[in-house]
């Protein structure tokens, strides 16, 4: 979770200037008083920064499970980069 999560952190602090104090792991984005164009701009810059769709985003997840959602889609395409790879080989 830690790339992701310091991505979505840096971009919540620098970007949509909510206060770092608030910004942990357990926090809900609704906890961040973010509105719905926010989690809309939220979502475009988390992709544009770490290549991966991230549409799912709702005002009652956590930063942690974001994070781990972002995580969990970089090793999907990760892996499907590296198969791709190796049937190309073969």
């Amino acid at each position: 979770m830690a790339a992701a999560y310091e991505t979505i952190h840096s971009c919540l602090v620098d970007e949509f200037e909510v206060s770092p104090a608030l910004v942990t792991p357990e926090a809900t984005l609704a906890s961040l008083a973010l509105d719905s164009l926010a989690l809309v701009e939220l979502s475009l810059v988390v992709e544009e920064r770490l290549g991966v769709t991230v549409a799912d985003i709702t005002p009652d997840r956590t930063l942690g499970e974001l994070a781990a959602h972002a995580d969990a889609s970089l090793a999907d395409a990760n892996l499907a980069g590296t198969n791709l790879a190796a049937e190309s080989v073969s």
